[in-house]
């Protein structure tokens, strides 16, 4: 009975087995098309534990599967994406196919330490080399508006200068607040300071780097930035370049090379010869209170005839057109590549020139990039990277310089005076006119010649930049590989300006406390050195076809160094010494700045992925900084993790050819900012000139408990394709909060300055992203799309450490307040609400200003917020935040066979600026040319204006930091339009493939910003004065004719 039973048993187990089997096992028929619904032929079909099978010419195919219910299935064809899918027990299915020639669309993400070629399941978002306008020549600018979040300010016209740089907000008020910037896995550290010498010259990060070099840029947003711990709360942008990847004998050519044009015909609107010789008659009036002494200075406004005075006044000079230009821009790319499977190696060559608009400025990069991979054994690989960079450029003074800075004094100088001397006869000679007003040599109307600034002053800088990186990596095992990476950044920059105007009289000299300052010479060098240590290791496996487990662990580690030393001295022997042996020692220091940080890090990501329809990650980053004050915890934890389900992947839609994806993500991560001065936590000290000798003082209290600023933040994501990948769809929420921001907390004089720099603050940022790509047409030879992104972003202050709010008061009196509640960096001040137009008006307003002066007819009408009587420093509110409302870009693209038209935008709304330039030119308290606003100041009782009385010196205040200045920023710019033809069939049996194109830059530009330019940033580094309108040149329009080829 018992052998009965057992043999029961095992026929029950063999019938529930071929059940089973017959269930699982069977035939897949399917078809695969393209998103133009055209059958793909040659389809490389795979399913787990079956022989391939490829597509015929209907796109058709049948392939024999094992396990309906686990088995994948895999499609591979040339020109598309790889699509990879569970079977889920389907029988028949239809596969799209995506073309990698997809405008805007990209599966190959660049993430740390590792490269995906599937969708990726983070808060990431990337773009390539085949999106990058065909003339563009920088990386930040092909940033600009395309990524949703990263908000991308050029600095202005001048060449080589760089931009600012901000992704979800300000979380620090001395810290770094750009992301980090990684370059081919290597964190890339440059000295992101300012130039020193150089007024209002800020660096751009990437200068070394041709676009064309460029493959793929990732930005990320959420967790997986945490794997750079106290490095990775601003977010980080990852950029890939080119490398070798030929895998036959045959040896590539490419060039690439454009050639064009840059200007701007854009002028400030000034008064004319008639309306300045009115302006200049009232002005005459407030200084000299009479006439008499007013024509004794400019004879000519009462005896207009004179011929003595016709040579030097009967001039209607437009000192604008005299310092602007149209430029020559030109970028040229070779590049060589070859090998095979074993050793493979990419070569690259470049040139570029870039002439500015504003005469006598220009920048040359000359640069090459040689990569080489070389096959040591079947597993094992070696590989290195060497870039070389030599840039040269000749630049002008920026800022509210008026001695130096040719804009302002092109603004200011008189329309009635020449840029050159005449003789007796009347014919201009060679020789600048001086700063002289005319005949008069009375310095209060002097001015600076623009066209001597330009074609005289020499401000220049030569720098060296190498990157270096080598590597290898070793599959120890199947799914387990282990690699190493050295990395070495080094930057030289020598940097040097003259200031003419001992020899020729034409730049206004200087007086302080040590005499006149007749000529200048500063020279600096700034070196910036960084080592970079990683290893890694990575294991990825897949079980029974449905469970991916993909680990990582590792350590990185590095050291920078960055160093500025620069002399400064005045009064050269005459204007042909130019060098600082000759110059006067008093007056004579050097100064400088030292930054060294050590940085340490651990790291470990593990995420795991259930029948491609689930998603978890887990990364945590143990790291350390030198930056941190001496007696705190150097080494900090920060952890992330994510959560993403792939709902196109569920078996109620995986059929389903309206949809193509459907992610929805949520994340959490803590992260650290430890990239700020080095020298808080330490004490620090620096140079300070006394007559002909500098002396040694301390800049700061050390705070050895600083730690680094810590930001946790949350984001929800939602990621949708329809319609065949017609209509793209991504949604982003995240709400922010840095704690421990660090401060400048003032303490007692006593102990010999003022600064201590504490962990006290808190900033909260939150936002929304929306991104959106539709194809309206997509037919064989014909399609249209259009797609943009827009953000929305709120920074608002929790706390000052027990303080309500900090202002900070620069040199010019314009001021900033960060306020709890409020957002940081505030515009503080009055707010004006128009000119008294009577005497009786201002008499029943009966206010007095700061020196108890009572306003007049003619004066700015001040609010007096506290209504005690005065006009001062009680009054000040917040004046609005250079912070936008929301920001982004968009574009279109329509395509015909070979054809292409596409035009990129980009977008600011709500963002305030500060006008310093028109400051100055409304100001009407000198004897300088004025906006030709001016023309309607007030200038008698009743007149109803904006403009108020001309007053020399404006003792009342009329020109005060007030809403006056404040305007709004808001812009919507044509970024480029580009017409090209591509072609991918062999030409005269030479060229390969190539494209030939038309671009123009910057042509359209829609604003009610009074300013040349309403996109600007003063700084690249520094967010605080972000909207400081301090007279930089102006961004030029551009067009340029291109052509990209391959033999």
């Amino acid at each position: 009975m018992k052998k009965i039973q057992i043999l029961f048993f095992t026929l029950l187990v063999c019938l529930f087995a071929v059940d089973l089997y017959a269930q699982e096992q069977g035939k897949i028929s399917g078809r695969v098309l393209s998103t133009l619904n055209i059958p793909v032929e040659g389809a490389v079909v795979s399913v787990t534990g079956s022989e391939d099978v490829t597509t015929d010419k209907n796109g058709v195919f049948q392939i024999e599967c094992k396990s309906l219910r686990k088995a994948n299935i895999s499609v591979w064809a040339a020109g598309y994406y790889t699509v990879l899918q569970a079977v889920d027990n389907r029988k028949e299915m239809t596969i799209i196919m995506i073309p990698e020639s997809e405008y805007k669309y990209n599966e190959t993400t660049v993430l740390p330490f590792r490269i995906e070629t599937n969708e990726v399941t983070t808060s990431a978002e990337n773009i390539t080399k085949k999106d990058f306008v065909p003339a563009g020549m920088k990386i930040d600018r092909a940033l600009a508006g395309q990524i949703a979040g990263l908000q991308v300010t050029r600095g202005s016209g001048m060449p080589g200068e760089g931009s600012f740089i901000n992704l979800r907000g300000t979380r620090s008020f001395v810290g770094n607040n750009a992301p980090l910037v990684v370059i081919n896995g290597i964190p890339y550290i440059p000295d992101v300071n300012d130039s020193p010498l150089i007024n209002g010259l800020s660096r751009n990060i990437f200068q070394a780097y041709n676009l064309n070099d460029i493959q793929n840029i990732t930005v990320l947003k959420g967790a997986e930035a945490a794997l750079y711990g106290s490095m990775g709360a601003n977010g980080v942008i990852l950029i890939e370049t080119d490398g070798a990847t030929s895998e036959n004998m045959n040896t590539e050519i490419s060039y690439y090379g454009q050639f064009g044009i840059n200007w701007n015909n854009k002028r400030m609107p000034l008064l004319n010869g008639i309306d300045y010789r009115s302006f200049l008659s009232d002005m005459g009036m407030s200084y000299f209170g009479n006439m008499d002494e007013f024509f004794t200075e400019f004879p000519f406004m009462s005896d207009p005839t004179n011929s003595r005075y016709a040579n030097y006044y009967n001039n209607n000079t437009n000192w604008q057109d005299k310092i602007y230009r149209s430029g020559f821009v030109t970028e040229n790319l070779f590049r060589v590549e070859g090998g095979d499977a074993i050793a493979k190696y990419d070569l690259s060559l470049g040139y570029s020139k870039e002439d500015g608009i504003l005469k006598s400025t220009q920048q040359n990069r000359y640069h090459t990039q040689l990569n080489g991979n070389f096959l040591v054994s079947k597993n094992f690989e070696v590989y290195a990277t060497v870039g070389l960079a030599y840039i040269n450029g000749n630049y002008q003074e920026q800022g509210m310089n008026m001695r130096t800075n040719p804009l302002l004094t092109a603004y200011a100088q008189s329309p009635l005076l020449a840029p050159y001397q005449k003789s007796d006869n009347g014919i201009f000679t060679p020789v600048y006119s001086t700063y002289y007003y005319g005949i008069s040599e009375n310095m209060a109307y002097a001015v600076s010649n623009p066209l001597a600034i330009v074609n005289t002053l020499d401000a220049r800088s030569r720098q060296y930049d190498v990157n270096i990186k080598a590597g290898f990596n070793y599959k120890m095992f199947p799914g387990f590989s282990l690699g190493g990476v050295f990395g070495l950044y080094y930057n030289y920059n020598k940097e040097h300006i003259f200031v003419p105007g001992r020899t020729d009289l034409t730049i206004v000299p200087i007086t302080d406390s040590y005499g006149t300052e007749e000529n200048t010479i500063r020279e600096g060098v700034a070196e910036a050195t960084n080592y970079f240590y990683n290893l890694n290791a990575r294991y990825n496996k897949l079980f029974n076809s449905r469970h991916a487990l993909n680990v990582m662990a590792g350590f990185q580690a590095m050291t920078t160094l960055q160093e500025y030393d620069g002399a400064y001295a005045r009064n050269t022997t005459n204007d042909f010494y130019q060098v600082l042996g000759s110059a006067n020692a008093v007056g004579r220091y050097f100064d400088g700045y030292q930054n060294k940080w050590n940085w340490a890090n651990i790291y470990a990501h593990v995420d795991y992925t259930y029948n491609n329809v689930l998603n978890t990650a887990f990364n945590m980053a143990i790291d350390g900084s030198s930056a941190n004050g001496r007696y705190t915890n150097h080494f900090q934890v920060y952890p992330s993790g994510s959560a993403t389900w792939m709902m196109k992947n569920m078996s109620f839609l995986i059929d389903k050819d309206w949809i193509n994806r459907l992610d929805i993500r949520a994340e959490y991560s803590l992260m650290g900012n430890s990239r700020f001065s080095s020298n808080y936590g330490k004490s620090y000290y620096s140079s300070s000139p006394y007559m002909a000798v500098s002396g040694i003082l301390r800049t700061q209290i050390p705070n050895t408990h600083l730690k680094p600023e810590v930001t946790s933040q949350m984001n929800l994501s939602l990621d949708a394709s329809i319609l065949r990948n017609r209509i793209n769809v991504g949604v982003d929420y995240y709400r922010g909060r840095s704690k421990d921001v660090i401060m400048n907390i003032s303490k007692s004089a006593v102990y010999g300055t003022s600064a201590y720099y504490a962990n006290v603050s808190k900033i909260d940022n939150n936002g929304v992203e929306l991104s959106l790509q539709a194809s309206l047409v997509r037919l064989r030879d014909f399609e249209w799309i259009v797609g943009g992104n827009i953000s929305f972003m709120e920074s608002k202050i929790k706390s000052l450490g027990g303080k309500e709010q900090e202002v900070i008061e620069y040199e010019d009196g314009s001021m900033l307040v960060s306020r709890v509640g409020g957002n940081p960096y505030e515009f503080y001040g009055l707010q004006a609400t128009g000119v008294y137009s009577t005497q009786s008006e201002a008499e029943e307003a009966a206010l007095l200003n700061s020196s108890n002066q009572p306003y007049r007819a003619g004066d700015v009408r001040y609010v007096d917020q506290n209504n005690d009587g005065r006009i001062d420093s009680k009054d000040y509110v917040s004046l609005g935040s250079a912070t936008p409302d929301y920001f982004g870009g968009f574009y279109t693209n329509i395509r015909y066979k070979q054809f292409a038209l596409a035009a990129e935008f980009s977008y600011s709304k709500g963002n305030e600026a500060y006008n310093a330039v028109r400051q100055t030119l409304e100001s009407a308290s000198s004897f300088s040319n004025q906006s030709v606003a001016v023309a309607n100041r007030w200038s008698v009782e009743g007149q109803v204006t904006n403009i108020p009385r001309a007053n020399y010196g404006d003792a009342i205040g009329n020109n005060k930091f007030s809403s006056r200045w404040i305007e709004d920023a808001s812009y919507l710019r044509m970024k480029s339009v580009t017409l090209s033809y591509s072609f991918d069939k062999p030409v005269w049996k030479f060229f390969r493939s190539g494209t030939l194109y038309v671009t123009g830059e910057n042509l359209l530009t829609a604003t009610k910003y009074l300013g040349l330019d309403p996109e600007f940033a003063y700084s690249s580094g520094n967010s605080a004065i972000q909207g400081f309108d301090y007279a930089k040149v102006m961004q030029p329009k551009s067009v340029k004719l291109g052509i990209n080829l391959k033999f």
